[in-house]
């Protein structure tokens, strides 16, 4: 039996797809029930109704009786549950999620006697790169941009620190993931894509230099499937994707769409004023922003890195920029 968190969310209901059509046997572990959509796709009516998919257990990571529930019966875990979010009222609920809740449910799962915990982390954990050959040895210099990037280098430093010596875990580390799935703020890339095709003038930070990992999900669904097996706890892998430009994210995207707009591109400076603003506005009204200080800074760097090692313990493959907005598109 698998548990798998974050099954409401971008990579993990894509993952929980990937398990009902593989036929094994899982679990989730969500707060709301009624946020699950799975569908089977690719597979044959007869298999879907054959199928038992997944049996659900509700409970949050910062509740360790539900966690001790959900891991009761199971060998291995699937944990993508993170606060996948640009800003948050109260800004401790990303260490309470996304620290605490890995901390918990690693002991939750030690004490059930797990065999192996595939945990998601983020390639922004490892902090800005732009060397296409940079590897898991990478250590984040420990400026922060938001609490998103804090958190989830804290986490792997945890992991590294004390995590792996004490628990079977096998952290994994995605790109930029882009593919289909639903439009949640975990999908950043989703959302661009989305404001190209619908709105009268999608806008880029900067200049669109910066280079990117651009992760295809179905080849990061399969590397998550690959560690429960080939996975060695301890290690880390990166699973990076095609390193290219935003300019050349456009690029490709007006030539697989078949649809040329232009692209504003809004000055750094000009960006930091709106996304205060829009943080601002936050605090007083029931709104969630899309722009913060933050996130203009992460638009300012650099975020490339290697998979060879996920390549060839994990039969890693990088699918082309060309090829993965084709497939996401056709999807959409």
């Amino acid at each position: 039996m698998i548990l798998l968190t974050g099954a409401t969310g971008y990579l993990g209901s894509e993952i929980a797809h990937e398990l009902v059509r593989c036929e094994m046997p899982f679990r989730v572990l969500v707060r709301d029930p009624s946020r699950l959509q799975f569908e089977t796709r690719n597979s044959k009516p007869e298999t879907r109704r054959a199928t038992a998919a997944y049996e659900v257990v509700v409970g949050d990571l910062r509740d360790p009786d539900s966690l001790a529930r959900a891991v009761r019966g199971v060998q291995r875990v699937i944990h993508t549950a993170a606060l996948v979010k640009v800003w948050a009222k109260d800004r401790r609920d990303f260490w309470r999620v996304n620290v605490d809740g890995l901390k918990n449910l690693c002991r939750a799962a030690s004490d059930a006697g797990v065999e192996r915990i595939v945990y998601t982390s983020s390639f922004i954990a490892l902090g800005p790169s732009s060397d296409p050959n940079a590897g898991e040895e990478l250590r984040h210099d420990k400026t922060y941009r938001n609490e998103y990037e804090q958190t989830k280098a804290e986490a792997l430093d945890w992991l590294r620190h004390e995590g792996y010596r004490q628990f079977p875990v096998v952290a994994l580390l995605p790109g930029v993931i882009y593919g289909r799935g639903p439009l949640t703020e975990g999908n950043m890339v989703g959302n661009m894509i989305h404001q190209y095709l619908f709105k009268m003038m999608p806008a880029l930070v900067g200049s669109g230099r910066q280079l990117w990992s651009f992760a295809y999900n179905r080849d990061v669904v399969a590397a998550h499937v690959a560690a429960l097996e080939k996975g060695r706890p301890g290690q880390e892998y990166i699973l990076g994707g095609d390193n290219r430009s935003l300019q050349d994210f456009y690029r490709v995207l007006a030539q697989v769409s078949k649809l040329w707009r232009s692209v504003m591109h809004v000055p750094f400076g000009v960006g930091k004023v709106l996304g205060g603003m829009d943080v601002a506005l936050a605090f007083v009204a029931p709104h969630q922003p899309m722009l913060t200080p933050g996130v203009i800074e992460i638009f300012k760097h650099d975020w490339v890195y290697s998979s060879a090692k996920a390549a060839r313990e994990l039969d890693y493959h990088v699918t082309p920029l060309e090829e993965g907005l084709r497939s996401t598109l056709a999807s959409s």
